[in-house]
């Protein structure tokens, strides 16, 4: 009686592997946007001239 690797287990644990590793890309890539528009924004705030401004409406809509 011969032994016969069973290659579906390894091509379903691969296929896993493989969607987890996406799964990570995209979280990670997620991260980074959220983590460099909180920068972007940081910035912004120290170099602007009136940083409480920042994210204000427009004039004319805060008048009404």
């Amino acid at each position: 009686m011969a032994f016969e690797h069973d290659t579906t287990d390894d091509s379903v644990s691969n296929v896993r592997k493989q969607r987890r590793q996406q799964e990570d890309r995209r979280r990670m890539a997620y991260r980074r946007a959220i983590e460099q528009y909180q920068e972007s924004k940081a910035l912004h705030a120290l170099v602007s001239d009136f940083p409480e401004l920042a994210g204000a409406a427009p004039e004319h809509q805060r008048l009404h």
